[in-house]
């Protein structure tokens, strides 16, 4: 075999760049990947002409989850660099853990999510479609990490915006919570989208779809509180976890509303 010369070798990296842009673009714009995707056979397209039209290849849909849930990590992670509160060095490992636990948190909560929604499809009699509900639920979440990633710029404008005292550090909180929530809704919409065809099968599919929502925003926050610290108080030195992880979320985000309501008011 002859050497790779480095316009082969240029043009195998620009093909991967176009595969995943091609997978990026069908996974927010819904369309059919069966008639134009090179990773589906033909024995598969046509079994599943009749089913979801979505195929989307895991690899992908992980890798997607992966690159870009590490971008927004690592953006929720700049806080204390960007107010100018720690040095890059300082704040690097930070950085790195909030990348690394962005994607673990979504993977977690789908993770626990599952079972619980597994029984219940089954319950509906709607075992049969179940293999068609994951792969909407898995390309939601794709759908999800890209939204996050789009929004990063926004964060670290916010940042570079707020007081380097350290008050500003709750509201930093409340900021990436509503980037979440603002990602979050907009996947729900995505995994409609991906239900149309379920949905036009069996009606209760639609009780399916909100009680997903409900199921994963309930485990979600819990996980992302059992798995904080992601932006990483400037009075705390960067650590992967905190020791008083496993307390009640919602109580804990409650009172942090007030402490921010009440600098306000």
């Amino acid at each position: 075999m002859g050497k790779t010369t480095y316009k082969e070798m240029l043009l195998r990296h620009w093909q991967t760049v176009a595969r995943g842009l091609h997978t990026v673009d069908h996974v927010l714009r819904r369309r059919d990947l069966q008639e134009s995707s090179p990773w589906v056979s033909d024995r598969n397209r046509s079994q599943d002409s009749r089913r979801l039209g979505v195929v989307i290849p895991l690899r992908q849909v992980i890798a997607i989850v992966l690159i870009c849930g590490w971008i927004y990590g690592a953006a929720m992670g700049s806080y204390a660099l960007a107010v100018g509160e720690r040095t890059v060095l300082a704040q690097l490992p930070q950085i790195i853990y909030s990348g690394v636990k962005v994607p673990l948190l979504l993977c977690f909560t789908v993770a626990i999510s599952l079972p619980s929604f597994f029984v219940i499809n089954t319950l509906m009699g709607l075992r049969d479609d179940f293999r068609e509900a994951l792969r909407a639920i898995v390309s939601a979440q794709a759908g999800l990490t890209l939204i996050l990633a789009s929004l990063f710029p926004i964060t670290l404008f916010v940042y570079s915006s707020l007081s380097a005292d350290g008050s500003s550090y709750a509201f930093a909180i409340l900021f990436n919570a509503a980037m979440f929530a603002v990602a979050s809704i907009s996947a729900q919409i995505l995994l409609s989208a991906y239900y149309v065809e379920l949905v036009k099968r069996n009606r209760r599919h639609r009780w399916m779809i909100r009680l997903w929502i409900v199921v994963y925003a309930f485990v979600g926050v819990q996980a992302a509180y059992v798995l904080r610290p992601f932006i990483g108080s400037p009075n705390i030195e960067p650590s992967f976890l905190r020791k008083d992880s496993f307390e009640n979320a919602y109580v804990k985000v409650f009172s942090l509303i007030c402490e921010v309501l009440k600098d306000f008011f």
